[in-house]
């Protein structure tokens, strides 16, 4: 089992016990040991995850305030990360549904054909039905942003808040094309999840859910659990303009002309198992080009304000697809995208050496400090679990900033 399974939740919570520090001295003493690669993944990942560090020059690995919380939570760290910022960004309720998405199976929309006739009066019942389906779909995420992940969220809120008696929950199915025995099955993991979350101490109340609806927030809650390690790049075609009455306006984008990429470890130049290339095209990181699914609410977007998404899961048929998605906002990947290097002279902040991002270098050093104070709010939680993080000043701020990408109220 060891063999077959990702070791960063066994390695988070050995290390919580003070059993493994990272070297994999005790897990060398099981009967089957993983090998040394397994090992060394785990850690990049904990690493990317913000869940470990290094104590000293000696390479000793230790666990960083958000991986002490994230051991405390029983789900993969990924998973973990998204509830315990859920929480501290007061979305918590949000947070559960994301991360329950993000671990069942299955997802609870039904597949519906969007292809209809031409003439709308030749359509029949099931036709316009269906079609009523999917301009529901369409206008729920365009409330929530470009993000499955927050689409999920907005349709479990919308499930659990109708009348559980009188065929509530049932109209919102059918209007919405979700499976009832799906969402009920979505329904009873997350409050798995928030019996976990509040053992770890961050329990449900008003203050934990004051950002319930602010979807800026909620993505960036995706952004924070998927950053760096599963980011996009989105290459967009050359400006195209129309000529009209008022002048030369640009024309909306479409989807099939965008192009998506993932780092990627491997040469440059090499062909990958499910139809992907690496190139190194990005100056100078090798990146493999993937393909939005088109069961991803994501697949007919043809315009992104941010040149960056994440993603979840990345599936490899007969070509490398993302199955969901979410939009990122430039302060998402600054607060919560990996390593920063603020490049003075050329007006740059590179996040995690790929992401790059137009940016003052004064704005490098106060994400610097608001990540450094997240940390000591973090270690108080560890002391004090009824500490309330929602409602500190720092907190405050980095809502502020998420909520208007950096352009003030």
């Amino acid at each position: 089992e060891i063999h077959r399974c990702a070791l960063d939740q066994t390695l988070l919570s050995l290390m919580f016990l003070g059993v493994e520090k990272g070297s994999g001295n005790f897990l060398r003493t099981l009967l089957d040991p993983p090998n040394q690669e397994s090992l060394a993944a785990a850690l990049l990942s904990l690493r990317k995850l913000g869940a470990v560090s290094n104590q000293d020059e000696n390479s000793n690995i230790s666990l960083t305030p958000l991986g002490m919380h994230l051991a405390g939570i029983p789900a993969p760290p990924t998973i973990g990360k998204v509830l315990v910022m859920g929480s501290i960004l007061g979305c918590r309720s949000a947070a559960l549904a994301m991360a329950t998405g993000m671990s069942v199976g299955r997802s609870p929309f039904l597949r519906m054909d969007n292809r209809f006739r031409s003439n709308r009066e030749e359509e029949s019942v099931e036709d316009m039905r269906r079609r009523h389906v999917i301009e529901e779909r369409e206008e729920l995420f365009k409330s929530v942003g470009n993000s499955d992940h927050a689409m999920l969220a907005a349709v479990y809120s919308k499930w659990n808040n109708a009348p559980k008696g009188g065929g509530g929950r049932k109209r919102v199915c059918d209007q919405l094309g979700l499976a009832f025995n799906g969402m009920r099955d979505v329904d009873q993991l997350v409050r798995q999840l928030d019996s976990s979350l509040s053992s770890a101490g961050y329990v449900p109340s008003s203050e934990a859910d004051r950002n319930s609806n602010s979807w800026r927030i909620i993505r960036a809650c995706a952004v924070a659990a998927l950053a760096p390690s599963h980011t996009v790049r989105v290459q967009r075609p050359s400006t195209k303009y129309a000529e009209t009455a008022e002048g030369a306006l640009e024309k909306d984008g479409k989807a099939r002309e965008l192009k998506f990429f993932i780092r990627s470890s491997i040469g440059e130049n090499t062909q990958v198992e499910g139809g992907g290339s690496v190139n190194t095209r990005y100056h100078g990181v090798p990146e493999e080009r993937v393909f939005v699914h088109p069961s991803s609410f994501n697949f007919s977007i043809g315009n992104y304000a941010c040149s960056w998404l994440v993603y979840h899961e990345l599936v490899r048929t007969s070509k490398p697809f993302l199955r969901d998605a979410t939009e990122c906002s430039a302060y998402a990947l600054l607060l919560f995208g990996g390593t920063l290097e603020v490049q003075a002279a050329n007006g740059l902040i590179v996040v995690e050496g790929w992401t790059r991002l137009q940016a003052n270098a004064r704005i490098g050093a106060l994400i610097g400090g608001l990540r450094q104070k997240m940390d000591e709010l973090l270690t108080r939680k560890i002391a004090d679990p009824s500490f309330d993080i929602v409602n500190t000043v720092e907190m405050k701020l980095i809502r502020s900033l998420l909520v208007s990408d950096g352009l003030g109220q």
